[in-house]
């Protein structure tokens, strides 16, 4: 009977080792190039492969990679890992991603300065190229869910006061607007790094004071609900948390106003319902990633006009801060050269505000 078990387990762990074979085989003659899920590239198979590659472990190594990334049912595994080491062992994080009252961040224990030097050079750079006019220089930082989990959950986190105070140094002709003290975890999505619409509009009164356009600010805004919504560290994180709801806010000031992009000249509104279907449900706002926008307000009660240098969190906010303006031109200086911008729009005469989110300053993706 012993003997007997002994061969069945034997039998069933080689069946098993045969299986896994033949689904990495299959899996590995079709390698996917992207992960839709983790945002990233995936490892393909190494190419060249030489002695010298062997000898050094470079091909090894590449090699490990590929296993890894195209290992058949790798969500899966991704998800029972994550939730194993988070619920079976305890730990706090998972692959620096940490969840708190059901929300996700990605833990950074400090800024690369490298990065932060470049970004904040690349501004410095704009402020003083183009003619801004004095005193319409306007700077605001978004924090990243990072410094909610650090002050209000003990984890660890960069040094964010360096960081504004970095960055009004380098920008000494700008007005920083304060938002760090407007801003709590619950104004950002739960699956997602990006805020909340819907409980913007703080934050929108405090730049209307700021930079003066409050008074052209309704009071009446309708509600509206997409779901479910699955923000960029729902899969990332391989935590899966339920779905939840992506809010958005209309009125007729905001249904009027129209968006025209200048390098395709294609024009919509600032809400695109169909990219709420896509991979990325938040390009719903302003239609995502573009370098060059123009929102035009036919309902404004002032001819001023403002440029926004933004990154995606801008996205979302730009429809309710339009409502201060004539015109504004949304500019994304990852996707367009700064150089370039003056054969675009005119800077005498236009208010321009720079609003970047923490994560977005400490990376070099500004061309």
């Amino acid at each position: 009977m012993k003997h007997t078990k002994n061969i069945a387990v034997t039998l069933t762990f080689l069946l098993t080792l045969a299986l896994g074979l033949v689904a990495c085989l299959w899996s590995g003659s079709r390698p996917a190039a992207y992960s839709q899920v983790e945002k990233r590239p995936l490892a393909q198979f190494p190419k060249d492969v030489t002695w010298q590659s062997l000898v050094d472990k470079t091909s090894i190594e590449q090699f490990e990679d590929f296993t890894v990334d195209q290992f058949p049912a790798r969500q899966f595994f991704r998800a029972v890992k994550a939730r194993f080491v988070m619920r079976v062992l305890g730990q706090k994080q998972n692959n620096g991603y940490a969840m708190e009252d059901g929300s996700i961040a990605q833990i950074k224990t400090s800024f690369d300065q490298a990065n932060i030097d470049y970004s904040l050079g690349r501004l410095a750079n704009i402020s003083t190229r183009y003619p801004i006019d004095r005193g319409r220089l306007y700077l605001a930082i978004v924090p990243d869910k990072n410094y909610f989990f650090a002050k209000d959950y003990g984890y660890p986190g960069p040094d964010y006061e360096a960081l504004v105070k970095d960055a009004q140094e380098r920008l000494p002709a700008a007005t920083y607007i304060d938002l760090f003290p407007h801003l709590s975890l619950s104004d950002y999505y739960k699956t997602d790094w990006h805020w909340d619409q819907s409980r913007l509009l703080g934050v929108l009164d405090v730049l209307g004071e700021g930079m003066g356009f409050a008074d052209a600010l309704p009071d009446r805004y309708d509600t509206h609900i997409l779901s479910p919504y699955r923000g960029g560290y729902h899969d990332q994180s391989a935590l899966y948390p339920p779905p939840e709801a992506l809010t958005y806010l209309t009125n007729d000031i905001i249904n009027a106003c129209t968006v025209h992009d200048l390098a395709t000249g294609e024009t919509t509104g600032v809400y695109i319902p169909a990219l709420f279907e896509s991979n990325t449900g938040y390009d719903f706002f302003l239609s995502g990633m573009k370098g060059l926008q123009r929102i035009d307000n036919p309902l404004a009660t002032t001819d001023r006009e403002l440029i926004v240098l933004r990154d995606s969190f801008g996205s979302s906010i730009l429809p309710l801060i339009a409502q201060g303006y004539r015109t504004v031109w949304v500019v994304d200086i990852r996707n367009v050269l700064p150089t370039t911008l003056g054969t675009w729009i005119d800077f005498s005469g236009k208010d321009v505000l720079m609003l970047f989110s923490t994560t977005v300053l400490d990376s070099k993706t500004f061309k």
